[in-house]
């Protein structure tokens, strides 16, 4: 770590140094054609010297951009990943807060004799417990992804949608800059949402899954209602496209859409009564376990 660090700042004051050196020399060469207006062979050589120079301040700034923007780039991915971090912790909290009401439950329950209802109670919180931590425990190395999947179980909850979550894949070698999946995935998930919310209570039921193969991985959306119509299937992924009245600008699957093109996967959707609608997204797998 304090070598490539040392290595990293020693560098960049290189850099520093050699660009204000070839700029002071420029502005000397452009003084001196000015005033002593050099001819023949001399003049070319400096024009050549010159450009030579030139051409490296050009290198070291362009180097200064790419390292700029990589930083910047950075700096993005650490704050999401902060973010989603500090909703967890917010949501483990929460959760280790009804864990107490929990308990209180139980020993009321207890109290009054009520031991048949006891087993069932315990069976749901042990249900309700299982499913965050499964997602934790699964993408612990992706800490962005896990907090968003766990506030949009949190939000369906509280909308009275059921949520099922099944991962098979730590995506350890997803390609995928942490922003533009959450976009992907929160897109997704938010379009998922709203659309069960009108249907029924009891047909409020959405489904994610991520699997993997050796060569790439698979995220699935699902709501098994309500269905999209067929002639709007062909229309989903284009920009500005919505069958919402008066709100919506139509832009969540076109984003979706053009993120995972850009990133060298593939989205299509498949519609039936018996699965309902689903989103399939296909990601090739990174070469490396070096991740974004």
């Amino acid at each position: 770590m304090v070598p490539g660090f040392f290595v990293g700042k020693t560098f960049s004051f290189f850099s520093i140094v050699i660009q204000a050196l070839c700029m002071i020399f420029l502005g000397i060469y452009a003084l001196f054609r000015v005033v002593t207006k050099p001819a023949g062979s001399f003049a070319v050589l400096l024009d050549i010297i010159a450009g030579g120079v030139f051409t490296l301040l050009a290198i070291f700034m362009a180097h200064g951009i790419v390292r700029t923007v990589k930083a910047e780039a950075e700096a993005e991915i650490n704050r999401i990943r902060l973010q989603e971090t500090g909703a967890m912790i917010d949501m483990l909290r929460a959760q280790r807060h009804d864990f107490l009401n929990h308990l209180q439950v139980i020993y009321g329950l207890i109290q009054i004799g009520r031991t048949e209802v006891i087993k069932e109670y315990i069976n749901q919180v042990n249900q309700e417990v299982r499913e965050y931590s499964r997602v934790i425990t699964t993408l612990i190395q992706r800490p962005e992804i896990a907090g968003l999947i766990m506030r949009k179980m949190a939000q369906a909850e509280a909308a009275g949608i059921k949520f099922a979550v099944n991962l098979k894949t730590d995506l350890a070698l997803l390609g995928v800059p942490p922003l533009d999946f959450s976009r992907i995935l929160g897109n997704l998930l938010d379009n998922a949402m709203n659309a069960v919310n009108t249907v029924p209570f009891e047909e409020r039921v959405i489904k994610l899954e991520m699997v993997e193969d050796p060569d790439c991985y698979e995220i699935r959306v699902t709501n098994y209602r309500p269905l999209i119509p067929e002639p709007y299937r062909e229309s989903v992924f284009e920009k500005g496209f919505t069958t919402k009245k008066d709100r919506g600008e139509g832009l969540g699957l076109f984003i979706v859409k053009t993120l995972v093109e850009k990133h060298r996967g593939e989205v299509r959707l498949t519609c039936s009564v018996e699965s309902g609608t689903t989103f399939d997204l296909r990601f090739p797998k990174a070469v490396s376990r070096e991740r974004f």
